[in-house]
């Protein structure tokens, strides 16, 4: 079949090389976010969606409003027998959405109906789910709720972060997405449930302030929920520092301060207002990431985080 990629984010990356590579189908078009202007030179910086469909050689758009007639005419000249969505960004339009002979996909990485929307992977580690998954499904106009085509179940690690937890995710997904096309008219479309219905909204701003009087388990969902971006944060002598890694950690202390074992502190611990966190990644403002242990060597002051 001929297949068009609608993509803006890393989660894509690997379902776009496997698509390139496919025997069976022909990827003829990237659509992705358009590029930023940057430098002197005013050069066009592309995403990562867009470099490696550059780099591959396939035909790339990238139109700011998607839904205009001018961008269905260019899309309509594609003939595409079927399109794929994988975190591209825009709102797509009934008109599009029934363009391509077998529709719409859209790869999300949740098991709906849970976790509908823009950050359903922050959501899951932030809410402490056990298990996620990914789901392929077919776009209707309403926010991810189509029928369900393919589905797998996924543990979350206690250890995951948001990217570690994307990676596995998005090679899951390449690997369903290319399933589901070569099965596509086999497969039963299934309705999604209205039982169970939750929204990941998009990480606010507020979100991601670190506040120390919160319990331990509670902060280290959120740090490994946003992290590496946006990233968990909060303040240490006036200056903004991200924690990135964490894990819980059985110790009482004053909220935003270094617990000491036995006197000593070589471990980067930090009390929570129950329970501690241990911090093994963490980068001050400017400044490249660290482990907890390299950042306790090149600090000579007091830590109290707040």
């Amino acid at each position: 079949m001929r297949v068009v990629l609608f993509a803006s984010s890393d989660f894509a990356l690997p379902l776009l090389q496997d698509l390139h590579n496919s025997s069976l189908h022909e990827l003829v078009a990237v659509y992705t976010q358009p590029p930023s202007v940057s430098g002197r030179g005013l050069r066009l910086k592309y995403g990562s969606v867009g470099k490696k469909a550059q780099e591959l050689s396939v035909n790339l758009f990238y139109p700011e409003k998607v839904n205009e007639p001018k961008h269905l005419r260019d899309f309509a000249d594609l003939t595409a027998d079927i399109a794929i969505v994988a975190a591209y960004g825009q709102i797509l339009s009934a008109e599009l959405l029934s363009a391509p002979r077998f529709g719409f996909l859209n790869l999300h990485p949740s098991l709906l109906p849970r976790w509908r929307g823009a950050a359903p992977i922050e959501r899951a580690i932030m809410a402490g789910d056990n298990i996620t998954g990914v789901c392929t499904i077919q776009m209707v106009e309403k926010l991810d709720s189509g029928p369900i085509l393919a589905q797998e179940t996924v543990k979350i690690d206690s250890r995951a972060t948001a990217q570690t937890l994307s990676v596995l995710l998005s090679q899951i997904g390449a690997s369903q997405i290319l399933s589901t096309l070569d099965n596509i008219c086999k497969l039963p479309a299934i309705p999604q449930s209205d039982m169970g219905v939750t929204y990941a909204h998009k990480i606010g701003k507020k979100e991601t302030r670190i506040d120390w009087e919160l319990p331990a388990e509670v902060l280290d969902r959120l740090i490994r929920g946003i992290s590496p971006s946006p990233g968990a944060w909060c303040t240490l002598n006036g200056v903004r520092v991200k924690i990135l890694e964490s894990r819980v950690f059985d110790s009482q202390g004053l909220p935003g301060s270094l617990i000491k074992i036995n006197g000593e502190s070589k471990s980067l611990r930090v009390a929570c207002g129950k329970g501690a966190i241990l911090i093994s990644c963490i980068q001050r403002e400017g400044k490249n990431p660290v482990s907890g242990e390299e950042f306790l060597q090149g600090f000579r002051e007091d830590i109290n985080f707040s």
